[in-house]
């Protein structure tokens, strides 16, 4: 996850989402972007401030052909949104299993 800032935080959690968009602001820091690690990357999303308030969500998985926008002003239920989605993407939860696998 990376913020305008360039910010990474490696593994982006509900909480991690939460906290990164209330950094976010209208001058220098208007957006983040989480994205699959490594080369190859099928997904994306991307949290950005929208003038009139609140924040427009994008999630596209090339993949799956998934692409979806939407405004939302809810922190707390955009960081659940986006968690949810990243979980189901199915080279996350490969990139899982391999981090649990070595451990």
């Amino acid at each position: 996850m990376e913020p305008e800032s360039g910010v990474v935080i490696d593994a982006p959690s509900e909480d991690a989402i939460f906290e990164a968009m209330g950094d976010l602001d209208s001058r220098d820091n208007t957006f983040l972007t989480i994205e699959q690690a490594g080369n190859g990357q099928e997904w994306y999303v991307v949290i950005s401030i929208v003038e009139a308030g609140g924040f427009e969500i994008e999630l596209r998985d090339a993949k799956t052909r998934e692409h979806e926008l939407y405004v939302s002003n809810d922190r707390s239920r955009i960081a659940t949104d986006v968690t949810i989605w990243v979980a189901g993407r199915p080279a996350f939860a490969q990139q899982r299993a391999d981090r649990l696998e070595s451990w």
